[in-house]
């Protein structure tokens, strides 16, 4: 026998790497290459999101592995000395726009050669507030600026940087 009525699914299931991409999307999907570009610090911002090129996706659902939020970024301050980029990662769990959890990662200190550095989440955390637990319906945001420095940094996007979730579907 069958069940009655048939069983549903319940829509697509949550991709954990998530692709920055121009517009501010932060999509389950790699991306066209391309870059924006993350304006001069012009000041010391360290742990404070000044002027941050945000990437955001909304309507996730899925179940905490227990693990960290993982990045891959492909940052360039050209021959710009002292750039330092810094990226904080918001979880909205409900979508209800109370943030349960932040994390902010200490500073990537470019150097001044032309070419893309990596900068990932192995820079440490800077700080952490609340706690991760399961996505229903959630909404996940991406911030990246220049928290020291006097010249802009080019931030890949499309296919070239990375934010990996700690989740399953």
């Amino acid at each position: 026998t069958s069940a009655s009525p048939s069983p549903t699914g319940t829509g697509s299931a949550l991709k954990p790497v998530r692709y920055l991409r121009s517009g501010g999307g932060l999509d389950g999907a790699a991306g066209t290459a391309g870059t924006v570009n993350v304006a001069a610090a012009n000041g010391n911002h360290d742990g404070t999101p000044t002027n941050p090129q945000v990437f955001t996706a909304t309507g996730l659902t899925g179940t905490y592995t227990g693990g960290a939020t993982a990045f891959d970024l492909a940052v360039d301050a050209g021959t710009a000395i002292g750039n330092g980029v810094q990226i904080r990662v918001s979880y909205d769990l409900t979508g209800n726009g109370s943030v349960e959890r932040v994390e902010t990662y200490r500073y990537f200190a470019t150097d001044p050669i032309p070419g893309a550095e990596r900068y990932r989440q192995t820079q440490g955390l800077l700080s952490a507030t609340g706690t991760l637990g399961n996505l229903s319906g959630g909404t996940v945001r991406v911030e990246v600026w220049n928290a020291i420095g006097g010249a802009p940094t080019i931030l890949g996007v499309g296919n070239s940087s990375t934010v990996t979730l700690p989740y399953g579907s």
